[in-house]
């Protein structure tokens, strides 16, 4: 009986029963409202920048559409500038156009007024979009980015402007708040239509100031701070899972224009090429499968959009003085003279994007219930269980130093389970689904189908026990940080809705 309350309530009373809308965007009506999309953001581009001689797309453009990124957070007008300028109602330079022409949603720059006659303002950013016949590209408003976000200044100001125009969101990015570095918005967050935080773990040259230092090889383990961030944005600080969508940044591949060198680094080329800082290591930029794991993490913690942040250091591309070339390596653009390893960040940026549109109606469904063995903000801060505050996803760890996640969500009556560990290390995870003994969990997704396929479990089903329990092996063979959802079935012949194979 449990599972045919559970299935109901969450199909038809999600407010009360389940801990999400299955449409976190309907009181956005010009906002995407079909299931099957997933906001994939790229940051602050200029569709004019060159990709440079050899890359596998003609243009950012091109790229963006080749790899599934399907949003534009805020156009590069020049010099970062992002808010258009001009007379009320034109298109600075065409670029709003472009994209929208290529049918990639626009998250526009704006002063955050209402004027008729500034082009940055709400209502002349409008114009820009009806005049161009292409209103429903216009996806919503970016307020601004880490400081600026930060201040009671800008909640008031935001609360302010979403009064302009209540069809779309108002977008503002946060500093990695939780880890010491920016304000703290307990009292500002909620007063943004769409929230997100940027901290890019795995390069970050500062990261050993407030980071855990550990190092089981070959770098110090704090992947598991992204998930436990996005966690406490969308639980605690946002206005939690059933009315504030939360988006993830993350970095791509790149080495985020430098972070990696920063506070003092020394990198050094290797396999992979690794930074040192403070006696530990860092990536100078990180390797396929842990950009994998860093999204997966996010979703699995609540997450419901991506940021791309595709920037690298300085190019070396012959003719790009103003470093063009650089601000695209993550879409495969010849950028820091690595065409290779560009190319390559590409083809995994493209594999991630589509894994997450595959698996978009189960990740915009009602969420069912979610724990985290996860408990604050040290490395040491975590239990090796949990249970969820609905009472149906219980979650345990075979190995004391190696926690996880998930989360369960409801898609047409189907639960689809959705977990990773967090810490470095192999763990034998077990998962109780009150009220489901005797089902089957089919393994649906497994990241090594993609980075290690003779090792996949895909396909692989378990049987929920008389108490519906199940358990499954993570993080074997140096997979750390590895992702899996399983499908929740009566036995019957359903087919995996997500990627079973290897996309190249």
């Amino acid at each position: 009986m449990r599972r045919s309350f559970i299935a109901i309530a969450c199909l038809l009373l999600a407010a009360s029963t389940c801990m999400a809308q299955a449409n976190a965007y309907s009181s956005w009506s010009n906002f995407p409202q079909q299931n099957t999309f997933i906001p994939i953001l790229l940051w602050l581009q200029n569709p004019g920048y060159s990709m440079g001689p050899g890359a596998p797309y003609s243009s950012e453009i091109a790229a963006m559409t080749a790899l599934k990124i399907n949003t534009i957070l805020a156009i590069d007008y020049g010099s970062g500038a992002s808010t258009p300028t001009g007379t009320c109602g034109t298109d600075p330079s065409g670029y709003n156009a472009d994209y929208a022409n290529a049918g990639i949603y626009v998250i526009s720059g704006t002063n955050a007024t209402n004027s008729t006659t500034d082009n940055g303002s709400v209502y002349c950013i409008q114009q820009i979009f009806s005049n161009l016949g292409k209103s429903k590209y216009l996806m919503g408003y970016n307020l601004g980015d880490e400081g600026p976000c930060e201040s009671a200044t800008m909640g008031a100001t935001a609360i302010t402007a979403q009064t302009y125009d209540t069809t779309r969101p108002f977008f503002c990015n946060m500093q990695a708040f939780l880890f010491s570095s920016g304000s703290d918005p307990s009292n500002v967050m909620k007063d943004y239509g769409i929230g997100s935080f940027d901290d890019y773990v795995q390069i970050n040259g500062y990261a050993v100031s407030y980071g855990p230092i550990l190092s089981p090889a070959p770098t110090r383990d704090i992947l598991w701070e992204q998930g436990w961030q996005m966690y406490e944005n969308v639980n605690t600080y946002g206005r939690g899972p059933t009315s504030q969508p939360q988006f993830l940044f993350v970095e791509g591949g790149n080495n985020a224009l430098g972070a990696s060198s920063q506070n003092g680094s020394t990198c050094t080329s290797g396999t992979p090429p690794l930074c040192s800082q403070g006696g530990t290591n860092h990536y100078f930029r990180t390797p396929a499968e842990m950009v994998n794991a860093e999204v997966w993490m996010g979703f699995i913690n609540g997450a419901l959009g991506l940021e791309w942040f595709a920037d690298d250091s300085n190019s070396t591309a012959a003719g790009d003085p103003n470093n063009e070339v650089a601000y695209n390596f993550s879409l495969g653009s010849n950028a820091s003279g690595n065409l290779t390893l560009a190319t390559a960040a590409a083809n995994n940026v493209l594999y991630i994007d589509t894994t997450l549109l595959n698996f978009a109606p189960e990740i915009n469904s009602a969420i069912v219930d979610t724990c985290t063995m996860n408990t604050g903000a040290s490395y040491s801060s975590y239990n090796t269980s949990c249970t969820g505050s609905h009472g149906v996803l219980t979650m345990s760890t075979g190995t004391s130093t190696v926690p996880g996640t998930a989360i369960v969500k409801n898609y047409n009556g189907t639960l689809y389970l959705f977990a990773d560990t967090d810490r470095y290390g192999q763990a034998n995870m077990t998962f109780t689904l009150s009220g489901y003994a005797g089902y089957k969990a089919t393994v649906v997704y497994d990241s090594n189908a993609q980075y290690d396929p003779t090792n996949s479990s895909v396909g692989n089903t378990f049987t929920l026990n008389g108490t519906g329990q199940f358990s499954d092996t993570f993080g074997a063979n140096s997979h750390n940080y590895q992702p899996k959802i399983y499908m929740i079935s009566s036995g019957g012949p359903a087919a995996p809705t997500g990627l079973t194979a290897a996309v190249n």
